[in-house]
């Protein structure tokens, strides 16, 4: 007898039928993983018929929980500011700014006042030059020293997401996807065996009752499928704390593939969110940013407070000629301070003390806190899950009585 043969055939059938239960179950973590991140837009007649990915339709939700329930418990801005470094960030800055300062004081005052600054006595210019030279360090320094003191006043972990994600889009899908990339696998890998489990039950049963109908296998695979969802839910999560027996300690499912998520999380958030680059950005342009440049401001101005300069300024071009080049000065300053934070080796650098920082904080944080986060991007997906599901294992069922009676 043929091996592909009718009657050789036949005999796989009860391997298959459990089979196509398991596909069924692993499709469950799959349209849920999809439907949470596919479609990007709204597709559909806004608002009665249509869909959204779930975390794309929600993500300012997204973003205000892990700003307060997971970033705020894993560290304080102002540790982070520390670890980065305040007086790596004044050396950078210096190293960068002292061959540029007469530069810049020269592109200033040609910009406006030319005729003032080619008038102006040497003297006074090389004075204006020394002091320069002499108060650049002091002024970085009371720059950084102040907005690292009112850093909690001025920058939240809400605003930095929200920077990172402006200025690198699809960050926040990425923290998203770790947090949920392999919970989602998990999930699927478990549907599909309880799918294969239920697959043999229903053969089982179908061959003590001498079930034949259609509407048995499609209902019992329906109703089955249905909470598939629902139930790795609570798998996935079980048991809460690890159980110890003997030599073994028993965790949950997600808790063993927490050192992995940490890392990569660890790396994402040290290398986007709180990143030297996105935390001098949230402070030059987000929504608290006249505040940043008000201290700024505050500190440049003492460049032209030197009263032979003064005078001098305000005797050529008069008072609003002054203070136009006050804010000609600062804007230029402002820029050039920001420049060397946004160099991508300081960046890096910085960054790598940060990751380390934030492992050592994941490390310690206890696997209740990341169930919260698995609860929030879990249970709104359980309806799409137990629906789906409802159809897939119907869908699965059909397929059963087809293969058997056709």
């Amino acid at each position: 007898m043929s091996a592909l043969s009718p009657e050789s055939l036949i005999s796989y059938v009860p391997v298959l039928l459990p089979l196509l239960m398991a596909t069924a179950g692993w499709c469950v973590g799959r349209l849920a993983r999809l439907l949470a991140l596919w479609p990007r837009y709204f597709v559909g007649i806004k608002p009665v018929m249509g869909w959204q990915g779930y975390f794309y339709a929600n993500s300012l939700l997204y973003t205000n929980h892990w700003s307060k329930e997971l970033l705020e418990k894993l560290s304080g801005l102002q540790q982070i500011f520390e670890h980065i470094g305040p007086e790596k960030i004044i050396t950078h800055q210096l190293s960068n700014l002292r061959p540029q300062i007469d530069g810049i004081i020269d592109d200033v005052m040609n910009e406006n006042n030319a005729v003032m600054w080619e008038n102006l006595p040497v003297l006074v210019k090389n004075r204006f030059y020394v002091r320069a030279h002499r108060l650049l360090p002091r002024i970085i320094d009371d720059i950084i020293e102040e907005l690292g003191d009112g850093l909690t006043r001025i920058l939240s972990y809400e605003r930095l997401l929200k920077q990172a994600e402006k200025q690198q889009p699809g960050t926040l899908k990425r923290i998203y996807d770790i947090l949920s990339r392999r919970t989602f696998d998990s999930i699927a890998r478990f549907c599909a065996v309880m799918g294969f489990t239920v697959g043999c039950f229903q053969v089982v049963i179908a061959i003590l009752v001498q079930a034949s109908s259609i509407y048995y296998w499609a209902v019992s695979g329906a109703m089955s499928v249905f909470f598939f969802f629902w139930i790795c839910q609570r798998w996935i999560r079980y048991p809460y704390k690890p159980i110890t027996l003997g030599r073994w300690k028993i965790r949950s499912p997600y808790a063993k593939v927490r050192q992995a998520q940490d890392e990569e999380l660890a790396k994402l958030l040290a290398h986007s969110v709180l990143s030297v680059q996105n935390i001098f950005g949230a402070l030059l342009n987000g929504s608290r940013s006249r505040h940043t440049r008000t201290i700024i401001r505050k500190r440049v101005s003492i460049l032209v407070e030197d009263i032979n300069v003064r005078t001098f300024v305000q005797l050529t071009v008069g008072p609003i000629g002054y203070l136009e080049l006050k804010r000609t000065l600062t804007d230029k300053l402002t820029d050039a301070i920001i420049e060397p934070l946004e160099e991508e080796l300081f960046n890096q650098e910085r960054a790598a003390v940060v990751e380390i920082h934030l492992k050592q904080r994941l490390a310690r944080m206890s696997d209740r806190l990341f169930y919260a986060q698995l609860k929030r991007i879990l249970e709104p997906l359980s309806i799409i899950g137990g629906i789906g599901g409802f159809w897939l294992g119907a869908l699965a069922g059909i397929l059963q009585w087809l293969l058997l009676y056709l």
